[in-house]
């Protein structure tokens, strides 16, 4: 049996040999069916339950009028649900309270919950047991969302 020896450095090509050899490769048409191949895979991973786009409108479900959701994961061991929230501008959300602690990362436009106004980047945690007031947007606003279970009935 031989013993490895790395070459690294007197196996290096020229780079003037290696520019010559790259410029005399005549460059191969791949087949057609693989373009196909390749866009089929692409929409296969787009339609897994595992895979969820903001763009998309695949899975969007009205809670209010002006209001919609989207379901992306829940988690039973934990009790909590994560889902995006999407309000038209010059909807108000109603009062709530949470059940467990809540994430809020705004991830466009911004609202207003009594003197706290969140925006595009923003991120909020409310506390178990705490209470929010009535939300409004003017610019309507997409949140992302991890809350309790019990939090947000209908999502």
């Amino acid at each position: 049996m031989s013993e490895y020896h790395d070459d690294t450095e007197e196996s290096t090509l020229d780079p003037e040999m290696l520019t010559a050899l790259l410029q005399a490769i005549t460059p191969v048409a791949p087949p057609p069916a693989l373009r196909a191949k390749v866009i089929e895979r692409i929409h296969a991973a787009h339609r897994s339950e595992d895979f969820l786009t903001l763009t998309t409108q695949v899975g969007w479900c009205e809670l209010l009028p002006g209001v919609e959701v989207k379901r992306l994961f829940v988690d039973e061991q934990t009790g909590t649900k994560s889902f995006l929230l999407r309000a038209q501008g010059g909807i108000n959300l109603p009062a709530h309270g949470h059940r467990s602690r809540e994430e809020c990362l705004v991830l466009e436009g911004e609202f207003t919950m009594g003197d706290l106004t969140l925006r595009a980047g923003d991120y909020h945690v409310a506390p178990e047991g705490s209470e929010h007031p009535m939300a409004s947007t003017h610019t309507g606003v997409t949140v992302y969302l991890r809350a309790a279970l019990a939090d947000y009935p209908g999502v």
